[in-house]
């Protein structure tokens, strides 16, 4: 309910702004006036038909995923819309008292009209190539650590937050499959929102998900997206494809001197780094699955070497990628050293809600761990 009050005053307050800075120093006709606010209030409000939309499958797939897609793209360029709105008002305001009022006045009606269609042609362009760069292949991130507990090499691919859903093209789906298994990983993680969506509806997906191939294993935890569709459905289905489930629990990995261990979205299930710890040898080189990186702060007892999260997507769209740490117990993206624990977090692959990345380029991380 909080989501959804906080959701309602951001929209009418972002409506409220874009239409009065495009507008109100207009002479156009009441009609046209309605109609931008129309399209403001669809814009803003969009999700919230997909997501009824989605949760009740009255639509055509195909009819659905052109609408989503629209809706979203919609979104997305609104919410530009008005953060380069107030940051262009904000300038312009500023330069024009600072300079003495020698520029052009941020109140005269003609500079503003013109302002308004160039700053509008602008965002949409933007808007344009966020949607390129949310669709382009995930950057690859390397990292290695040396360690005496580590028997031989190993080379580990992480990769969160595809977010599959059934909009998510079947072809696009098995070019991540392609990418992954072409690194040659030993291991393979997948610290959560891999899926988002029912099940069911994503079996397609799933089937080219279930050519992902590290011979020591590919292993799985659940994110928070997964868990608005049953996440226990989701951990099953990742089950029935051969990936090594961990909900509180971890495994040792052949000889190799590494043990993974994983724990669910700690807000919609309880986690134990101990139970989840409790089969690890002493001798052991330790990572620890979470979807979340904020669960750091029950494992700087030294008894985790690397946490691998994602969530935070970076930010996915500017000027979140500012904003996200806030949310996010300081973390963004990248490698963090908080005493001997080691955060490394993940942009994502894909994205939510807006087909689009801006500022926050997605990305997977290739980890080489080799004996010291």
């Amino acid at each position: 309910m909080g989501f959804l009050i906080a959701y309602l005053i951001i929209s009418v307050s972002c409506i409220v702004i874009s239409g009065r800075t495009l507008i109100a120093y207009t002479d156009c006709a009441a009609w046209v006036k309605w109609l931008i606010y129309v399209f403001f209030i669809f814009a803003w409000f969009s999700p919230m038909f997909v997501w009824n939309i989605q949760a009740k499958s009255s639509m055509p797939i195909w009819l659905y995923i052109w609408f989503a897609k629209a809706c979203y793209f919609l979104f997305g360029f609104a919410f530009l819309l008005v953060m380069v709105l107030l940051l262009r008002d904000f300038i312009w305001v500023v330069a024009y008292y600072l300079s003495g009022k020698n520029i052009i006045s941020p109140y005269e009606a003609t500079a503003l009209k013109y302002a308004n269609a160039y700053t509008v042609a602008a965002v949409l362009l933007l808007s344009i190539y966020a949607v390129y760069a949310a669709d382009k292949m995930p950057r690859i991130l390397h990292y290695q650590y040396t360690d005496a507990r580590i028997k031989k090499p190993v080379k580990i691919l992480m990769a969160s937050d595809l977010h599959i859903t059934k909009m998510t093209p079947v072809e696009k789906v098995a070019e991540w499959v392609q990418l992954f298994n072409a690194q040659q990983p030993d291991v393979m993680l997948l610290p959560g929102d891999i899926g988002d969506d029912k099940t069911e509806d994503v079996k397609p997906q799933l089937q080219e998900l279930k050519k992902l191939y590290a011979p020591l294993g590919v292993f799985y935890t659940l994110g928070n997206h997964e868990t608005y569709f049953d996440g226990k459905s989701w951990e099953a289905a990742f089950a029935s494809l051969g990936f090594v489930v961990l909900h509180n629990s971890g495994v040792s990995v052949d000889d190799t001197g590494l043990y993974v261990a994983g724990l669910p979205d700690m807000h919609a299930f309880p986690i134990s780094v101990k139970q989840a710890l409790r089969q690890a040898k002493d001798d052991e080189y330790r990572i620890m699955m979470s979807h979340l990186p904020a669960v750091f702060k029950y494992m700087q007892d030294g008894s985790v070497d690397i946490l691998v999260s994602g969530h935070t997507h970076g930010g996915q769209i500017f000027p979140f990628n500012w904003l996200t740490k806030w949310g996010n117990a300081g973390f963004v993206f990248g490698q963090y050293d908080i005493g001997k624990l080691i955060v490394l977090v993940s942009r994502g692959v894909g994205y939510w809600g807006p087909p689009m990345r801006l500022g926050a380029p997605n990305d997977i991380m290739l980890i080489e761990l080799k004996p010291e």
